[in-house]
């Protein structure tokens, strides 16, 4: 089971790459990776994400 849930706007999401915990509502930035949405802290934690997303979604 994955610790990442596909968001909805009454859901928090885990940030993937940092850990922090982030309203999908008011992330910094948002991904789309093999149909799921991830939601980020920051345009930084994002820009690792686009990098190398399987290393963050394992």
């Amino acid at each position: 089971m994955s610790l990442f849930r596909r968001q909805s706007a009454d859901v928090r999401a885990i940030d993937p790459v940092c850990g922090m915990t982030v309203e999908p509502a008011s992330a910094a930035a948002s991904r789309e990776f093999e149909g799921t949405t991830y939601s980020f802290c920051s345009k930084g934690c994002a820009a690792a994400f686009e990098v190398d997303p399987r290393r963050y979604v394992r």
